[in-house]
């Protein structure tokens, strides 16, 4: 069997996971991107993979994250050997800390529905809190300790993922957004730029927030908005923060990724501001000034840098995969939200399976764009 000629658009760390998995399969796929690979939220990201909020959702939900939370260190491994960039996956683990009864009340219900899919975490005393990190905030009531968070950096990701993918000759045309598809009767057989048209037998729209205006163009309706989060970068000296921390409830909710060269990244805000990337006064206050609270070392003295970038909301939160109904020759893979990272090693694993014309290894029916919207939100 002949193998596809494929075009993907958007060059993102989905688009580059489904190109990389295609060419483990032996297809060279073009990758078209509007601006430079890597540098929108797939470089903006904190990085840390986990199932706690997987959990609270519908168990295929839960089974996709986990498929692609197992995929990482092997993922992470091969390219690390091929591209000679290592993304630093780290099985770091992670503190939740209670500053407040209310705050222990929705940990404790997130712990019910970890346990519900067999993920484990234990609770550990303020005491043992501070074993653990010495650089924490005396004054936590206690914390719940889940050993198998992990984190990658996501700019060496994409950054290993990019020239992976150049040494296993794909061809990159960065810098060239597409204008419309190029059709022959309802099929999709490839994409028109500035620079002319390049034909293929499939087409994966992997655009981020801006896959919906070019669905649009083929009278789609693709809830892909964009959802800003701001973040802020500190420097601090190396191992004062180990583990991923978390702390807060609801708009006030603040996760602490730290890094291996002592810097610790703070995020995140949810914002629906459009295509607006600058930096507010709110969001640098909140996460400029929260950290404290957790770890008194995170000072707004110590603020290194702040960045915003944009996820891609859907319309329920989960991501859209697969064929779409009734324009053969185009594929979705985009809309993961807030769990795009964690995601991506099996949204990559998933296409490549059913873009070369093999049985999927789960059930993707869930993920389908032609969908209704699901009832539990993927968030």
């Amino acid at each position: 069997m002949s193998q596809p000629k494929v075009i993907i658009i958007g060059g993102g760390v989905s688009g580059l996971a489904v190109a990389e998995a295609l060419l483990q399969k032996g297809v060279r796929a073009t990758l078209f991107e509007r601006g430079t690979c890597a540098r929108e939220a797939s470089w903006a990201g904190g990085g840390f993979l986990d199932l706690r909020s997987a959990s609270r959702v519908d168990g295929t939900f839960f089974e996709f994250c986990k498929r692609s939370y197992d995929l990482f260190p092997s993922w992470c491994e091969r390219l690390h050997q091929e591209s000679g960039i290592d993304p630093e996956y780290i099985r770091s683990g992670s503190l939740d800390l209670v500053l407040n009864p209310e705050e222990e009340q929705a940990i404790r219900q997130m712990e019910r529905s970890m346990g519900t899919y067999g993920v484990s975490g234990e609770w550990v005393t303020s005491a043992r809190a501070l074993e653990l990190e010495p650089g924490l905030n005396p004054h936590i009531k206690s914390a719940f300790y889940v050993e198998g968070t992990s984190q990658i950096r996501p700019p060496r990701l994409g950054r290993a993922l990019v020239e992976a993918l150049r040494k296993g000759g794909i061809e990159f045309r960065e810098n060239e957004p597409v204008e419309e598809f190029v059709l022959k009767g309802d099929r999709v057989q490839g994409v028109r730029t500035a620079n002319g048209v390049t034909e293929s037998d499939e087409v994966v729209l992997s655009a981020g927030p801006w896959s919906g205006a070019l669905a649009g163009q083929l009278g789609l309706t693709l809830s892909t908005k964009p959802i800003r989060g701001q973040v802020v970068l500190f420097q601090i000296s190396p191992g004062q923060v180990r583990r991923v921390l978390f702390n807060g409830l609801a708009r006030n909710f603040l996760y602490l990724v730290p890094r291996r060269d002592g810097r610790v990244f703070a995020g995140s805000t949810l914002e629906d501001a459009g295509f607006e990337k600058t930096i507010t006064p709110e969001g640098l206050v909140k996460l400029g000034s929260s950290p404290v609270r957790m770890a008194p070392g995170l000072s707004p003295d110590r603020i290194e840098t702040s960045w915003a970038g944009l996820r891609t909301g859907s319309v329920d939160g989960w991501p859209y995969l697969g064929p779409v109904p009734n324009r053969p020759g185009l594929w979705l893979a985009t809309g993961h939200y807030t769990h795009g990272l964690l995601q991506s090693a099996i949204t990559g694993h998933l296409m490549a399976q059913v873009l070369t014309g093999e049985k999927p290894e789960m059930d993707m029916e869930a993920f389908s764009p032609g969908r209704e919207p699901h009832a539990q939100a993927g968030i």
